[in-house]
């Protein structure tokens, strides 16, 4: 019989891995509204961003080693979402950036993939642990859309950081720390 401190655990397990979702999606749907807005909205620019943002993530699952703790890769996602909407209002329609876009693109994707490998046993099989994420993934596409019918530019000004403290407030215990290997 599990202890109601597991529980309690378990719960925060679900909750951070469902809130991670909805930051992944806040933060690429807003990353893309912003290159679709100031930069060209293209199907081009749309699909090299979802790629470096796939890029990021294989390399991010791809590292093999924890010495940097998993609080640090998601700042480094939310740094990045932050160059990014600083470099497209700041140069506006300028595709000679596009290189620096897409790398902040890149390092977004970057914690995604360590996401996954820091947590690969968290909730016990990889299918409930992508369900679980994906759901909020999708929760966070849709606050997205109605961040921006409510709250216009504010909400790709807020909301990532939001949701990023959100994740990092429950995020569990021990899942932070970044000693060993995989």
């Amino acid at each position: 019989m599990k202890s109601s401190r597991d529980s309690v655990f378990s719960r925060l397990v679900v909750a951070n891995v469902a809130l991670t979702g909805v930051f992944f999606g806040l933060l690429q749907w807003s990353a893309f509204f912003l290159l679709q807005s100031f930069l060209a909205s293209t199907a081009l620019v749309w699909l090299l961003a979802s790629s470096v943002w796939l890029l990021g993530s294989l390399v991010g699952l791809a590292l093999p080693d924890r010495r940097v703790a998993e609080p640090w890769w998601l700042f480094g996602a939310v740094a990045a979402y932050y160059a990014l909407l600083w470099l497209a209002v700041l140069f506006p329609y300028e595709l000679g950036k596009l290189p620096w876009l897409l790398a902040a693109v890149a390092v977004m994707g970057l914690y995604a993939g360590r996401f996954f490998r820091f947590r690969r046993a968290a909730l016990g099989s990889a299918k409930w642990l992508f369900f679980v994420e994906n759901t909020g993934f999708v929760a966070g596409l849709v606050l997205t859309v109605a961040g921006l019918f409510w709250f216009g530019e504010r909400a790709m000004i807020l909301a990532p950081a939001a949701a990023g403290a959100l994740c990092l407030v429950t995020l569990p215990r021990g899942a932070g720390e970044g000693a060993g290997s995989d």
